[in-house]
């Protein structure tokens, strides 16, 4: 695999669990704590990172940032927010 598959596999598949953990974190927040939905997803973030070394080879952490761990994040806010307004309405 050329490092720009590897790239665009990283970034779907951080992508693609960011927005499922949006969705549960909204659930798990409702039901418990918000600070227990935060660990959740990176406990899920710090997951995904390990299948995703494995799928990809190490690259180490500075690309695993910018391939990774940003597009996680913004991601999972940005779900995050849009179900929860989705569930108060």
């Amino acid at each position: 695999m050329d490092e720009l598959n590897q790239t665009r596999v990283s970034m779907g598949v951080h992508v693609i669990v960011a927005l499922v953990i949006g969705f549960v974190s909204v659930e798990v927040a409702q039901m418990s704590r918000s600070l227990f939905a935060i660990l959740l997803g990176l406990g899920v973030l710090y997951v995904t990172g390990f299948v995703v070394q494995r799928m990809t080879g190490k690259k180490g952490i500075k690309w695993w940032f910018a391939n990774g761990i940003a597009m996680y994040l913004f991601f999972w806010l940005i779900s995050w927010i849009l179900f929860y307004n989705l569930a108060i309405a």
